[in-house]
């Protein structure tokens, strides 16, 4: 009787042995004859083999450890812009809340009409506005980007509606004649606040313009419109709290919280717009 030897494997090549049984193997085996026959005799198992791919192994494992190193890297730096959202969104909702306050119980009238509609204006939803498409904004990171743009346009219209309309206001009253730092400011915001309404209107029916300008320049152009817009108005918010209103009506403790959070809301809120802005200034360079 003959032996059964294996098949013979190379050194160099990578095997596993799975048992599985096959009856071709067991037919062509000239040791078969010789097995019991019968209701108790049973099929021998013969080793085969499966040659593994190691290469396209290897190649998989590294591409999952890179791209879960890359997610893991990006996880903090997601957790820290929320956070400096939430921040910024507790920095606006105390402004707001105490100069409409303030406001109120001065009453709605003169001054204090100026100082509310520009509160609400820049340092409310125009704030909101330019934070709206912002991955790390908290409150509409779930929208769709048409839901987003929609917001955007309505918040910057009420914005720029108030914060214009309570400028307007002052400068009635100072018969234009603006000579504080805060009036200069005031009616630069204002300038501005025009003109970024202009060509607001122009990025929305950018499909007429676009022979006349095209419409990523053009939306790079208001982005940068309303980004200097928010800035001036928001500095000029801080030169507010130096006037004789504020200073009448509060402590120099409570001037200088104020004026330390309408800077931090002001960075905070920045960050989002000048992210946008820098990648419209990049897509408008790689085309010339």
């Amino acid at each position: 009787m003959t032996e059964h030897l294996p098949p013979v494997i190379s050194s160099n090549q990578k095997v596993a042995d799975y048992g599985s049984t096959t009856s071709a193997n067991l037919a062509k085996n000239q040791h078969s004859q010789s097995l019991p026959t019968g209701p108790t005799a049973r099929p021998q198992r013969s080793p085969s083999f499966l040659q593994l791919n190691a290469s396209a192994g290897g190649h998989r494992y590294s591409r999952m450890s890179h791209n879960k190193l890359h997610s893991d890297s990006q996880q903090p730096l997601e957790r820290l812009e929320y956070f400096l959202n939430v921040l910024n969104q507790m920095c606006i909702g105390f402004i707001t809340i105490y100069i409409s306050y303030l406001t109120l119980q001065t009453g709605l009238a003169g001054t204090g009409l100026h100082a509310w509609l520009v509160t609400i204006g820049f340092s409310f939803f125009m704030a909101e506005g330019v934070m709206v498409h912002y991955g790390g904004n908290v409150l509409t990171n779930s929208y769709k980007r048409t839901t987003k743009t929609t917001i955007h346009w309505i918040l910057l219209t009420l914005g720029g509606g108030c914060g214009a309309a309570g400028a307007l206001i002052k400068m009635i009253q100072k018969g234009f004649l603006l000579k504080s730092t805060h009036g200069r400011l005031g009616l630069t915001a204002f300038i501005l606040c025009l003109l970024a309404m202009s060509s607001g209107l122009a990025a929305l029916c950018s499909a007429r313009v676009k022979k006349l300008i095209t419409p990523l320049l053009n939306k790079a152009f208001h982005n940068f419109l309303g980004f200097a817009c928010f800035v001036i108005a928001l500095v000029t918010q801080y030169y507010g709290y130096e006037t004789g209103y504020f200073t009448h009506r509060t402590e120099t403790d409570l001037q200088i919280l104020m004026k330390c959070l309408t800077l931090v809301s002001l960075v905070l809120s920045s960050y989002g717009p000048m992210k946008g802005l820098y990648h419209k200034i990049k897509s408008i360079s790689s085309q010339f």
